[in-house]
């Protein structure tokens, strides 16, 4: 039977998705030289973050949840890697032969053409993204860092689930020797490894969203305003310290304050848009890095006004849109094939 779907999800995805879109479109501004951060779409931090890792600290929380949610009362392990591999691989496959192809089309050449072929298995794999972003050439096109880190997470979420089930304060402690122990080896070996893509760095947050759906967590005025003060605080005070760190306990406390949000602003509407986002969530990831890119490119940035911008980001967000409608459209178009010709060959 279905589970019904729980808006604040949904909500919290949608904010995620836009805020992420938001990032790569901003960043061609703070790239140029010199950066022009003025021209920005709304804005590039949040409570001392850049809006891309607070976005992706919400993708993180609301992973755990989601999966908590799904599968607190029974996880078959085999049914579960089956689900994760075909909610993921297929629609990757599909998108990445689509630009590797228009790439090839677009440049008359392959990217990373002098890569060793072999490394092609990390693109297969769905983690050329995650390598490439710690300087390891690879034939990366879509999918960033962070696929790459969620398929980890999908690695071990039974593993996190039988402990939890087990022992919570156990899952607790190990969590936080994980944390602990990739905040100091990425602060300390001299291969300079990007934190945010350490999946320790990252257990918190997943672990977080799990115990908060597990131990059904209520988001009252009192959670939401000390979630506020947190995020206000960090934007204010700036601390020095570790960004990995901020990103935690900002990430966490912005989920809180949109919990409570999605509670107050829940209505057929808001449900509709949230649900058509949080729908094609991971079609609009895989697609939007690589439109940004080559749309942005054809235009004179440095010269733009910020009406300007604000109406290019407009535009892109409808291709976006478009094609993260037709990729969803045609993986679905194969895989209802696929089950057709695998149910005639049983």
């Amino acid at each position: 039977m279905k589970k019904e779907r729980l808006f604040y999800l949904d909500f919290v995805r949608a904010i995620a998705v836009i805020s992420i879109v938001i990032t790569h479109f901003n960043a061609r501004f703070l790239y140029l030289n010199p950066p022009m951060p003025e021209k920005a779409v709304l804005t590039t931090n949040v409570g001392n973050l850049y809006i891309g890792d607070w976005g992706v600290s919400l993708f993180f929380i609301i992973s755990g949840a989601a999966l908590m949610y799904i599968y607190q009362e029974k996880c078959d392990w085999k049914l579960f890697y089956k689900k994760r591999f075909l909610s993921i691989y297929p629609m990757f496959w599909i998108a990445y032969i689509a630009v590797f192809l228009y790439s090839f089309w677009e440049n008359h050449a392959v990217i990373g053409g002098e890569t060793e072929n072999w490394r092609m298995i990390f693109s297969v794999l769905g983690f050329d993204g995650l390598l490439a972003t710690n300087g390891y050439a690879t034939f990366y096109l879509i999918g960033e860092w962070f696929l790459g880190v969620i398929i980890l997470m999908y690695i071990i979420f039974p593993l996190l689930l039988k402990i939890l089930r087990h022992s919570p304060i156990l899952l607790l402690g190990i969590t936080m020797l994980c944390y602990l122990l990739g905040i100091f080896a990425c602060s300390r070996i001299s291969y300079p490894i990007v934190p945010a893509t350490v999946l320790f760095i990252r257990l918190p947050e997943i672990v977080f969203g799990m115990f908060f759906v597990k131990q059904h967590w209520n988001v009252d005025w009192k959670v939401a305003l000390g979630g506020m003060i947190v995020i206000i605080a960090n934007w204010f005070l700036k601390p020095s310290f570790s960004s990995s760190v901020q990103t935690t306990y900002v990430g966490i406390a912005s989920f809180l304050v949109l919990v409570f949000i999605a509670n107050l602003v829940k209505c057929s509407c808001v449900t509709y848009i949230c649900s058509i986002l949080s729908k094609y969530s991971y079609a609009i990831f895989l697609v939007h890095h690589v439109i940004i890119a080559n749309m942005m490119q054809k235009f004179d940035l440095i010269h733009m006004s910020k009406m300007h911008s604000y109406i290019l980001f407009l535009t892109i967000g409808c291709v976006i849109a478009f094609f993260s409608w037709l990729l969803y459209q045609f993986h679905d178009f194969v895989m209802r094939e696929w089950k057709k010709m695998w149910a005639k060959t049983n």
